[in-house]
């Protein structure tokens, strides 16, 4: 998918235009991504091969964005989102739904049959996964002892 609207905002394949906006949304949010701020070169890289979507205020201004992966692994045909992000000030409005029904667009393109994510167990986000008819998949413990669900969707 390449671009969608509503009133107030678009979603689409970012540019490398976006790339200062992206990782200044990224700083600003990174108590909630998390390892994100590590890895701006790996970002970097995910936006050059057409794996980050943002969603833009109708001013143009970059207001989320979604970091995916589609992959082909032991004959598994999979997409897993890595980070979904939008302002706070936008939050509640259908950016964050309209950047994950996009990767599911693209998901489906590719012939692609699930989504999958791992969100921190205590995060509101999970409420937001669940809505959007993500399955809990299970939990699990990470390296630094953090509890993450993983959330899939069948496409």
């Amino acid at each position: 998918m390449k671009r969608s609207e509503t009133n107030s905002f678009t979603v689409q394949e970012a540019s490398e235009e976006d790339a200062p906006a992206i990782l200044a949304l990224a700083d600003v949010h990174r108590d909630e991504l998390g390892a994100i701020i590590h890895h701006r070169q790996w970002l970097l890289q995910q936006l050059t091969r057409g794996e980050i979507f943002v969603a833009k205020s109708g001013e143009g201004k970059v207001i989320g964005f979604v970091v995916f992966n589609h992959q082909s692994l032991k004959g598994q045909e999979n997409t897993t989102v890595y980070y979904l992000c939008t302002d706070k000030d936008h939050r509640g409005q259908g950016a964050g739904k309209l950047l994950m029904e996009a990767v599911a667009s693209d998901a489906r393109i590719r012939g692609k049959k699930t989504i999958e994510l791992k969100c921190p167990a205590h995060a509101p986000a999970n409420d937001f996964y669940k809505s959007i008819g993500y399955q809990l998949r299970l939990s699990e413990t990470d390296r630094e002892g953090n509890r993450l669900n993983v959330w899939t969707i069948s496409l």
